[in-house]
């Protein structure tokens, strides 16, 4: 039989990335703004379409669904959350979508064409505005789909990405569209906030008494201004206390923990990589250190005798970006100037 008991775990949703808490703490600006910009639903107006910018766990993602599902018990809407990671293309964006709106598809998903999932959603939107949460928008592996959302009145778009210049690299269509976009700049938490973000979450996740503030005081400056880092480090010292039966969090695994959840991270970003990523990173790995001019002209000779689809220089950037987030490589330097390597 399984053993139930809790030690330290109260509640392991509130300790989890995906929890929508009651509350956001240190985000007062941003959320004013976010709420603003939507409120016109309310009197049946159109709101603003939103970029929520900034660096990984700084709160973007959690601050966009907690006021979608505040705006959800206003106003009757579609709302839809969307990360492109896991859907980067515009047909499985679309697809998603119209699941989340409540369509039941009566075709083969990989039988139906683009033209007829854009005319469902049209005449979805036709009735009911939607409300779209696009989170890791610089994952996208086709942009068409920006364009064919935010050219319907009734669609709201919030888009979420790590860079302000995201948006820069956008088809010009679609930059044109989104210029009236509201951008709201969401930047790394200091120690202290990060610290009263944890212990909100640990005092409604963990058992009383299992953990100290000094102890998620030390979370909090080992993750660097990232909570997504910081939640899972102390989930994971929750869940390994756990385990072991113990009713405290023990002083000593904070760093272990810390380090695990990393290392762990990096490899399954790893391995998820694309034939065109998991190329690139190869040639830098190869050649030790290279400029971009050189690393394009091998990335296509070799591309070519891979028979791998032909992507653009924007997409290669995307991707190298991609792959410094991942630390599988570094960068120094800017423009011509830029040099990509293997840490």
């Amino acid at each position: 039989m399984w053993d139930t008991h809790a030690t330290i775990i109260k509640d392991l949703r509130v300790l989890t990335e995906q929890f929508i808490p009651s509350r956001i703490i240190h985000r007062d600006g941003q959320l004013k703004v976010i709420r603003d910009n939507l409120a016109p639903l309310l009197d049946e107006q159109p709101p603003r379409n939103m970029f929520l910018f900034g660096p990984p766990g700084t709160g973007k993602t959690s601050m966009a669904r907690y006021v979608l599902e505040e705006l959800k018990k206003q106003v009757s809407v579609y709302g839809c959350y969307i990360n492109c990671w896991s859907y980067s293309t515009r047909f499985n964006i679309l697809y998603t979508l119209l699941q989340e709106m409540g369509e039941i598809l009566s075709v083969h998903r990989k039988g139906t064409p683009v033209d007829e999932l854009l005319a469902i959603l049209e005449r979805k939107v036709a009735k009911k505005t939607a409300v779209i949460i696009l989170d890791e928008i610089d994952q996208l592996e086709d942009d068409r789909v920006l364009y064919d959302l935010v050219q319907h009145a009734n669609v709201c778009l919030l888009l979420i990405g790590n860079h302000e210049t995201v948006i820069g690299d956008l088809d010009d269509r679609v930059q044109s569209r989104l210029m009236g976009a509201d951008r709201i700049d969401f930047p790394s938490y200091g120690i202290d906030e990060l610290a009263d973000i944890l212990w909100d979450r640990a005092e409604w996740g963990m058992l009383p008494e299992t953990v100290t503030h000094n102890q998620v005081r030390r979370v909090a400056a080992l993750a660097k201004g990232d909570a997504r880092i910081a939640l899972a480090t102390l989930r994971s010292l929750a869940e390994d206390a756990e385990r072991k039966d113990l009713t405290k969090i023990p002083e000593g695994a904070i760093g272990m923990a810390y380090e695990w959840f990393t290392k762990q991270e990096q490899r399954e970003a790893l391995e998820r990589l694309n034939d065109h990523q998991k190329l690139l990173l190869a040639i830098i790995a190869e050649k030790k250190t290279v400029k971009p001019d050189e690393l394009y002209m091998l990335f296509k000779q070799q591309s070519q005798e891979q028979q791998l689809d032909v992507i653009n220089e924007r997409t290669i950037r995307k991707y190298l970006e991609r792959l410094i987030r991942y630390k599988a490589i570094s960068a120094t330097g800017e423009g011509r100037w830029r040099v990509y390597c293997v840490p």
